[in-house]
């Protein structure tokens, strides 16, 4: 069987770590055995720490000999207790003979230093060029106001595209970034746009780019899974994102380097939020809870238990006051100084995807494909706005507070006045 998987590898381009081992590794076994959760005492975050034996003692790669190398010996293994992954299905046949065929030709590693993360070589073949043309409009999955209110950032497959609100026109495309678009924040005084995103399971990342004809790209992680929110604090001086490697982490905006990384959730962090006044951050989990954390250490203040279902998202409504979602139609109104479970509740109109902020009120995405509007103080609703022809999943308020956007499933951007209880410009986002 090896001699098939690795007959021919003379005929064809030699296989690269960086951009094939790399990946298939990162994608496959890096959940059991990175830095958190190094099963077997063995970790492969790192080809340096891939060629060190774990408990068995046995050399994980042996260059030229596979069948000598651990690694294959247990990518092999008939029984199913014992084969890597475990308490998966068996690697694909092509992807043991990629493996096998890598370790033939010599196990050479191409990828810079060999402290080099893993997460980080599986960046390079993540990241696509944009469609030049889409074939069908891309779900819109996040959307951000320009300070100005002039513009808006909405998110595309591996880009960013940027339309003017007043007459729904493209202004201009913002490419090398990750295949999906999760989140997106605008700096309230640069012209500094914070995305985030990734390839499930697979890597993530925050990036910061600045929307000008250059629109240089830098970004400041790598994750073993998607970065699913992101927000400037009010100051602009710092960023908080959250993500499906249940993570939630700090950044310093001038420099984009990690302040601290926060690890108190047993779950994807769903949605992460400053406090009006900076103090706090507010993080809603698939793990049921909603915490407050203090911004300036990252200790854990409160935790929120009082949905019985998935934290979807959560938000400051004032510095003492949170707005947090759970999977379905209900949001619960709580004090953040106690965090004890709130009997004051708003009931949506339908199961609801994302929840804003706004001097109307709580705007609410539904499934139902309407836009609504609640009072905080009574939670009763104002508006419910028809525009979309599928689910809403992201919303944003301008800066002056007076505007909204909405975008659904089906690419559609709404603009909203609510002064005139209709769209104000509406436009498919596809360029």
């Amino acid at each position: 069987m090896l001699v098939a998987m690795v007959s021919g590898a003379c005929a064809e381009e030699p296989v690269s770590f960086r951009a094939d081992i790399a990946p298939l590794l990162q994608r496959r076994c890096a959940t059991c055995h990175g830095e958190e959760n190094a099963k077997g005492r063995y970790r492969l975050d790192s080809f340096a720490n891939l060629s060190k034996a774990g408990e068995s003692d046995q050399p994980p790669v042996v260059p030229g000999k596979p069948r000598e190398s651990e690694i294959y010996r247990l990518l092999t293994e008939p029984d199913a207790t014992d084969r890597m992954p475990q308490k998966a299905d068996a690697l694909p046949s092509q992807e043991i003979a990629l493996v096998a065929r890598w370790i033939a030709e010599g196990a050479i590693y191409d990828g810079g230093s060999a402290r080099r993360p893993l997460v980080e070589l599986a960046r390079d073949s993540m990241l696509r060029p944009a469609p030049e043309h889409y074939t069908r409009p891309a779900p819109v999955t996040a959307l951000a106001f320009s300070p100005d209110g002039a513009q808006l950032a909405v998110s595309g497959y591996y880009e960013v595209t940027i339309w003017n609100a007043a007459d729904g026109s493209l202004a201009r495309r913002i490419g090398g970034l990750p295949e999906r678009i999760t989140a997106l924040a605008w700096h309230a005084g640069r012209n500094v746009l914070a995305v985030a995103g990734g390839s499930p399971s697979q890597w993530g990342s925050v990036a910061l780019v600045e929307p000008s004809a250059e629109s240089r790209v830098r970004f400041l992680c790598d994750l073993a899974d998607t970065a699913l929110s992101v927000a400037f604090s009010p100051d602009g001086s710092r960023i908080v994102t959250g993500g499906a490697d249940r993570t939630i982490r700090l950044f310093d905006t001038a420099s984009g380097k990690q302040q601290r990384v926060v690890r108190q959730h047993a779950d994807w962090v769903q949605s992460v939020a400053f406090s009006p006044d900076g103090a706090r951050i507010v993080s809603a989990s698939r793990d049921r809870t909603v915490r407050i954390f203090d911004a300036a250490t990252g200790e854990l203040e409160k935790t929120y238990s009082g949905h019985e279902v998935p934290v979807v998202a959560a938000l400051f409504v004032t510095s003492n006051t949170v707005l947090s979602l759970g999977r379905g139609k209900i949001a619960h109104l709580w004090e953040a100084a106690s965090a004890k479970d709130s009997k004051t509740t708003i009931v949506f109109g339908s199961d609801v995807q994302q929840i804003a902020a706004s001097p109307f009120g709580v705007i609410a995405g539904g499934v139902d494909h309407c836009v609504r509007v609640y009072r905080t103080s009574d939670r009763a609703e104002l508006f419910a706005l028809a525009g979309h022809g599928d689910v809403v999943q992201a919303l944003a308020v301008a800066p002056s507070g007076d505007t909204f956007a909405s975008g659904s499933a089906e690419g559609v951007v709404c603009v909203w006045n609510l002064a005139c209880e209709t769209w104000a410009m509406r436009f498919t986002a596809r360029p």
